[in-house]
C-alpha cells in the first residue's frame, strides 16, 4: 500500500470531471484556512441561481483530483462552517466514500475532527448505480 503522507499535494487549474462531481465531505473550517497553510489560491467564480462560489482544485498524492467548493450563500444563511470537497463520481463508485475521506484528510494533514459531514454509505451505491446509468446512456449513443 503506498504512503501518501510522503507525497505531495498540488493545486491544478482548468479541470473537468471525467463523469461528474460528487460530494464525499464537509469541513468545519473555512477555505482559507485550509488553502493559507499550503499557499494555494481560492478562486471566485458565480454560480447560476446559487450566487458567489469560492475553490480550488487540488491533485492528491495519489493523482486523483478534488475539489473543494465553498457557497458563500450557505456559509452566511445555511449554518455551512466550510467547503464541500468534490471528486469525480467514477473514484466514489470505484472505491467507495470512507477511502477518499482518509486519503482527503492525510494529504491535507487535518484530524478526522476537522469534518463536518461525511456522504453516507448509501452514497457509495448511489455512485455505482448513477456510473451505471450513464454508461448505459453512453452505450446507447455509440
Amino acid at each position: 500500500m503506498t504512503d501518501w503522507s510522503l507525497m505531495n499535494i498540488a493545486q491544478i487549474y482548468d479541470y473537468r470531471f471525467p463523469i461528474t462531481d460528487w460530494p464525499i465531505m464537509q469541513f468545519q473550517m473555512r477555505m482559507f484556512e485550509i488553502a493559507q497553510s499550503f499557499g494555494f489560491r481560492v478562486e471566485s467564480w458565480q454560480e447560476d441561481g446559487l450566487g458567489e462560489a469560492l475553490g480550488m482544485f487540488l491533485r492528491l498524492p495519489s493523482e486523483r483530483v478534488i475539489l473543494f467548493r465553498e457557497m458563500q450563500h450557505l456559509i452566511k444563511h445555511d449554518r455551512v462552517k466550510g467547503p464541500t470537497v468534490w471528486i469525480d463520481v467514477g473514484v466514489v463508485a470505484e472505491i467507495g466514500v470512507e477511502p477518499l475521506v482518509a486519503e482527503v484528510l492525510t494529504a491535507i494533514n487535518l484530524p478526522p475532527e476537522a469534518v463536518d459531514w461525511v456522504n453516507a454509505p448509501e452514497g457509495n451505491e448511489a455512485a455505482v448505480d448513477f456510473v451505471k446509468r450513464v454508461s448505459l446512456l453512453h452505450g446507447q449513443k455509440e
